[in-house]
This record gives structure tokens, sequence and C-alpha cells, in this order.
């Protein structure tokens, strides 16, 4: 039998159903996920004040620290991630990255910090592919779309509850030491405490699944084989997924500290109200997208570049605010718009790819999207803001970002996207 039917016959007489209990627990674990990865951004300046660091020193904790490790083992997770149960081995990956935070809250010097950081990108490297393979089953009750959508809303609640708790933990606190700790060490510790429940809960599905079939499907080599010869059309969307990543996570990660420069708060209500901004703003965007997209007809390439016309729209309304209340509207329009687009560039990755492929593809895609987004868009924005001599930097770098990359990306989006097939061919599981 060819390896290609062999793969067909093999996943659709085994394929376990996906309820939509199943898609909430793994979208409680990316919330966690994106909680751990965004505890700098929340205590950039206690961290800035500790060990005297720079915003391109703090990029660097926000962006490659976690992004390099991220990618290179997210390709290695791509092409064996297939072979084991997917539930133990996210299981796993919470347990090592939440090693990377304990790490991280008890470093004394910047190296371990980094070091944190790293084994945080290792942790989670691992886990977006094999949630990847659970969610892109054909026996997705709910559709693909719809069940990614809930996903990646996990994400952008993730670094809302980050800053909530966060700032609510430093409320809390007051400036005072907790067991002899500093309280961003505290706040750092007590993010990552409930990963262990998410563990217990990744190992009961495991049992109720009685195990994942393991699947031979194809590895990198055979991926980059298809998207250089018959899957061409889908390098354009590669290229528009990372500079959407990129915008995200340039506001993500600097968010409170520009509402804390820009608006005089402290670095508690500054954690807070960008907790609220992206709480109500993120997973609106994000379920837009999915909801959208799952229905026949709809053009992904148009959902995404409005959802990047509309970030640019908001970011140039920042500079203009008249008052705060008008700049957190407009912070809330550039974090929706940013969910648009960066949740339909992954939604619209699976249409494009055979379902033999979908594993390495979907590895080699968030690969390149953390290498350009989360690599690149904290530490250019921080590079970009200590070259300002005014107090409006972050603001300033920040519109810069959001504005170049909507310029390169929303033509390339709607040109190249004319080949691109609408997720809604795909939600019941087919190609």
């Amino acid at each position: 039998m060819h390896k290609t039917e062999q793969y067909q016959s093999t996943a659709s007489r085994a394929a376990p159903v996906v309820g939509l209990g199943t898609v909430v627990v793994l979208a409680l674990v990316q919330f966690a996920a994106f909680v751990d990865r965004a505890v700098p951004s929340v205590l950039a300046a206690p961290l800035k004040a500790s060990f005297g660091l720079s915003d391109a020193q703090l990029g660097l904790l926000q962006g490659p620290a976690f992004a390099i490790t991220y990618a290179v083992v997210m390709l290695a997770a791509g092409h064996w991630a297939r072979r084991v149960d997917p539930f133990r081995l996210m299981a796993f990956c919470v347990v090592v990255w939440t090693i990377g935070g304990v790490i991280f809250a008890l470093a004394n010097t910047f190296p371990l910090l980094m070091a944190g950081r790293m084994m945080l990108g290792v942790g989670q490297a691992a886990f977006a592919p094999a949630a990847l393979i659970v969610l892109g089953s054909p026996g997705v009750l709910m559709g693909r779309s719809k069940a990614l959508s809930l996903f990646t809303s996990g994400s952008a609640s993730g670094r809302s509850g980050a800053l909530f708790l966060g700032g609510f933990i430093l409320f809390m606190v007051g400036g005072q030491t907790v067991f002899g700790l500093e309280p961003w060490r505290s706040v750092s510790l007590l993010l990552v405490a409930p990963n262990a429940l998410l563990v217990a809960g990744l190992l009961l599905l495991s049992r109720r699944t009685g195990g994942w079939p393991s699947e031979g499907a194809s590895g990198l080599n055979d991926a980059l084989g298809w998207m250089f010869g018959k899957g061409r059309a889908i390098l354009s969307l590669f290229v528009v997924g990372s500079g959407c990543v990129l915008l995200v996570q340039a506001l993500g990660a600097w968010m409170p500290s520009l509402l804390a420069r820009a608006f005089d708060l402290s670095v508690a209500q500054a954690a807070v109200t960008a907790g609220g901004i992206v709480l109500v703003s993120a997973p609106a965007g994000h379920l837009t997208a999915g909801w959208v997209l799952a229905r026949p007809g709809t053009r992904p390439a148009r959902i995404i570049a409005g959802g990047l016309f509309l970030a640019s729209a908001a970011v140039l309304g920042l500079n203009l605010a008249p008052s705060p209340a008008f700049g957190f509207a407009a912070l809330c329009a550039l974090v929706a718009g940013g969910g648009v687009a960066a949740a339909g560039s992954l939604i619209t990755v699976q249409p494009q790819t055979p379902e033999r492929l979908r594993g390495a593809v979907n590895a080699l895609f968030l690969a390149t999207t953390s290498i350009v987004g989360v690599g690149a868009g904290p530490w250019i924005t921080g590079w970009l803001s200590d070259r300002q001599s005014d107090g409006g930097g972050l603001v300033s770098a920040l519109t810069l970002v959001v504005v170049a990359v909507s310029v390169m990306v929303i033509p390339l989006a709607l040109l190249g996207g004319s080949r691109w097939k609408s997720p809604a061919h795909s939600q019941n599981g087919t190609v």
C-alpha cells in the first residue's frame, strides 16, 4: 500500500472524537502557557530596576531568549510528535516549562533570567504541535476553524490573565517581601503554581482516550518538498503570519510599560489596565476570525488584511489620544485587529495542507512565526524605544512597528491570498 494511502486509512479508522470539553482543556493549557510567557512583560519595571536592564535587554528576555529554543525544539517536535500520545507529551511539556519559570523567578543574574526563558521555550515549543494534532484531527466535532479560534483565544486570554493576576498580587503584597522574596519573584512563582493541575488534567484525558493512535505522518523533509513544489501558495501565508505575530508580540510585550509611561500609572495599575484591555479585545478578535472563516465563501486574505488595517488605524489614533480613555479605546482596537490577523493566519494554514503533512507544516509555520514575531517583535520595539529621546518613546516605537508591518503585509495578503483555500472547506476534516 502506498505511504499516503496507508496513513489516510489509519487516520480515518482510528481518529478519536474531540469534543468541546477537550478543546476547552487545551485552551486552558494555552492560557497558562501565555500567562507564564508574559511574566517579563508584567514585571518589566521591577526587573529593570532590580537588574539595571535597558529596554533592549528586556526585549531580549521577552523575545529571542524564548523564541530561539522555542523554534528549534518545535521543528523537532513537528517531526516526531505524531508518534507519541499527544496528551502525555503536553503534560511533560507543562512540567518542563514550569521548571523554566521557577529558574526565572529565582535567578540572581541576567544570564540566569535568559536560561529560565530558554527552558520555558523548550517546554512550550513541543506543546503547540501536539495540541494542533488533536485540534486538527478529523474527529473535532465543532469544526477546525472554531476549535482553533477557541484555542488561540486561550493565548490572548493568557496575556490578560498574567496582567490581571500579576497586578493583583503586586497590589496585595504592597512592595513587601514574601517569604524573603522580592515581590516580582513571588508573582513569578505564584503564576506557575497552578500548572500542576493542568498536568493532572492532561494525563486524565490520555487515560480517557485510551492513548492517541500513533501515526506514520511525513516529516519535515516531505513538508519542505511539498511547500516548494505543489504547495507554493502557502509560502506567502508564512510571511503574512510572521508579520501578524510580530505585531501582536510587540504590543503584548510592551503594553504595560507603555501604559505606565504614557499615562503615569503605577506598575500594578498598568498591569491590571492592560489585562482588562486584552481580556475583552483579544478573544473578540480571535473568535471573530474563527467564526467568520467558518462561513463558506469567506476569503481569508480579506479578513487578515482587515485586521491589520484596523490595527494601523488604532495605533495612529493612540498617538493622537486627547485623554487616557481615548488611548485605552485605541489600544482595544489595536489588540482586536492584531488578534483577527494572527488567528486568521494560523486557521488559514490548515486547509492549504494535506492531512499527512499537517503536523510538520504547522511546526514549520509556528517556528517561522516565532523566530520572526516572538524573537524580533519585542526586541525591535525596545531597540527603537531606546533611541527615542522623548517620554513617548514606546508609543513612537510601537507605531513604527505596526505601520511598517501593515504596509508590507496587507498587499502581500491581498495578492497571494487569491490562491488560498477557504478554511470552511475543511470543517469536517477534509482538505
